[in-house]
């Protein structure tokens, strides 16, 4: 039996990777910033499992994010869900660099001219999905915390090892 999963398909992975790129509004983000993101904005029904910082709404942004039911049945840990999404996401990088979409800046990711083109444009305008507005809430709250660290992202999501960050 063949079953369909988005997490397993690089041109899904390229769409969110514009998506998210749309959303947080930024010109300039990092990669494991944005493998993150990917993984949430594909089952966002684990931020609610994130320790966000003690701030003005952040509580009400977990709150939202519990409410949402997770529709899957069986699912792996979410570190090894990020790891195995990792490949396609490395693939997908790679296309969206060689057509000029993001350029590579360092660690960090730029938006190129190639994701201002007016056809890409109305691709993400026509496929936005309902939970975009609490993923924008959800992404400009996670900009605000650094990556690496004790109290950085990587720990604050347990997806990735931080303490050998260099701080």
């Amino acid at each position: 039996m063949i079953i369909y999963h988005p997490r397993n398909d690089l041109y899904h992975c390229m769409f969110r990777f514009l998506n998210i790129a749309k959303m947080q509004q930024l010109d300039e983000f990092e990669w494991l910033r944005l493998r993150i993101y990917d993984l949430y904005y594909l089952f966002p029904h684990l931020a609610s499992e994130i320790s966000f910082p003690r701030a003005n709404g952040s509580l009400s942004l977990k709150r939202e994010f519990l409410s949402a039911a997770s529709p899957y049945d069986n699912l792996p840990d979410k570190k090894r869900l990020f790891s195995e999404m990792g490949d396609y996401q490395v693939q997908a990088l790679q296309v969206l660099l060689a057509k000029d979409i993001f350029r590579a800046v360092g660690d960090n990711l730029r938006l190129s001219e190639g994701f201002h083109n007016p056809s890409v444009q109305s691709l993400l305008e026509e496929k936005s999905s309902e939970l975009e507005p609490s993923l924008t809430r959800l992404f400009a709250t996670l900009n605000k915390i650094q990556l690496s660290g004790e109290k950085g992202l990587k720990k604050r999501t347990g997806l990735m090892e931080y303490r050998y960050d260099a701080v």
